[in-house]
């Protein structure tokens, strides 16, 4: 890594980590840290409490060295605000409201949101509560978009009409899009590479596991660059085999990478995945989520994970995307000469920024080809190209530091839960793979 880019990367930490703690501390809150890993590669959990003592929430940091710091601070301070969104929604009559489902799904925008349409078909007559989700082309309308898809609390935090006899799809309830950043921009690109990556994911586990067995393509971790290699290297001691690194780079074009071990482990569903314009930076991503799905899952935080997974012996599709056995794919990888460098068309200048994704992490140097404005028009160009106009929904008051928001791109596809044991079907796009399995 160039002395320049290490330090830019610094001073963008500590800026970052300033404001966190600051933020923080001006809303009485503290901070608690389980760790592990190495002084380079460390994977931390943070216990937010209150001025009390309480616990308010927890989250997983991730990253090189003081950024696994910086992004579990933010990530905490994101599931915080989040709640706390939600927990206003029933009283934010302009921002959430209860629409027939049927104006809900005659939005065209909303047509290839599967999901939505199976429920509408089976709930025909409900007042379904809905988010009114900004566009971020100027040119487009506000999108009312179906809140539950985006609000886990929705149960705990009922919008007035909202009618939830369709109760049996909140299990499609997710957080996907939902980032943090120390501006709003740095948010929404966050926001936006975490839709892609889930949606690349999506595709990607049902590649591996219908019956149609494609070749993949996979990197050599030899021909890493050097500071990947020993990313590498944490991972396989962590995992105690080495990683596959495959490319789920969807048709979008926009680079995405997925880790996950080379062999079954003690623990299912071990994954890591990425997104970002410049590959070498997906990877990272891919590689660090990874260290810490395994931490996660060591700790044994999940102790319903063995239970959800036998739920799925029913659906023997669902269950092999949720347990992610490497064995079925160790005979279709290709290994790839090199990992490909940023699109020429994005080649700007380099700056510091937020590294994209969820949890939102701090600044990095490695956030990408161009600043996050320029990052961002290439994604929305990309999307809207597609057919795939993108939304946001914020949830901290305008005037807070470190805004919280979610990004909604109807039609993509958010399969990729399943991989918590969750029991889901295709929600978008995807659908039509089903569809044409025998």
């Amino acid at each position: 890594m160039a002395a320049r880019a290490q330090r830019e990367r610094c001073t963008g930490l500590a800026e970052a980590l300033s404001l966190i703690e600051s933020v923080l501390a001006d809303a009485g809150l503290s901070a608690e840290f389980l760790s592990t890993g190495s002084p380079e590669f460390p994977v931390h959990r943070c216990t937010l409490r209150d001025p009390a003592g309480r616990v308010l929430t927890a989250s997983l940091g991730k990253g090189t060295g003081a950024q696994s710091t910086v992004s579990a601070l933010f990530e905490a301070w994101q599931h915080l605000q989040h709640e706390a969104g939600q927990a206003a929604l029933p009283g934010d009559h302009r921002r959430a409201r209860a629409v027939p489902v049927a104006t809900v799904v005659a939005q065209p925008e909303l047509c290839g949101e599967q999901m939505i349409h199976r429920l509408a078909r089976d709930y025909p007559d409900i007042d379904l509560a809905c988010l009114r989700a900004e566009p971020l082309n100027p040119e487009r309308a506000a999108l009312w978009y179906p809140a539950f898809t985006r609000s886990p609390s929705c149960r705990s935090h009922p919008i007035p009409g909202d009618d939830l006899r369709y109760e049996p799809y909140l299990r499609y309830a997710y957080d996907n899009g939902t980032a943090t950043g120390a501006t709003e921009p740095e948010a929404l690109l966050h926001g936006l590479l975490e839709v892609v990556e889930r949606d690349a994911l999506s595709h990607a586990l049902l590649d591996w596991y219908l019956d149609e067995r494609p070749r993949l393509s996979a990197l050599d971790p030899g021909l890493l660059p050097p500071d990947l290699r020993r990313l590498h290297d944490e991972a396989t001691a962590r995992l105690g085999a080495p990683p596959l690194l495959i490319d789920i780079t969807s048709d979008l074009g926009i680079p995405a990478y997925c880790a996950l071990p080379s062999r079954a482990g003690p623990y299912p569903g071990v994954v890591g995945s990425g997104a970002s314009l410049d590959p070498e930076y997906a990877v990272e991503r891919a590689l660090t989520e990874l260290i810490q799905s395994s931490f996660n899952l060591s700790l044994g935080v999940d102790l319903t994970l063995g239970r959800r997974l036998e739920s799925l012996r029913r659906w023997p599709l669902l269950e092999r995307c949720a347990r992610l056995d490497p064995a079925p794919l160790l005979d279709r990888l290709t290994f790839d000469a090199r990992l490909p460098g940023p699109r020429p068309e994005d080649a700007a200048g380099r700056e510091p920024g937020a590294a994209g994704g969820h949890p939102a992490p701090p600044p990095a140097d490695r956030q990408g080809p161009g600043d996050v404005g320029a990052q961002i028009a290439t994604i929305l160009e990309t999307l809207e190209r597609a057919g795939l106009p993108a939304y946001f929904f914020r949830w901290n008051p305008a005037h807070d530091r470190c805004p919280v928001l979610t990004v909604i791109v109807p039609g993509l596809e958010t399969f990729a839960m399943v991989h918590s044991a969750v029991p889901v079907f295709p929600t978008g796009r995807a659908v039509r793979r089903l569809a044409g399995h025998r």
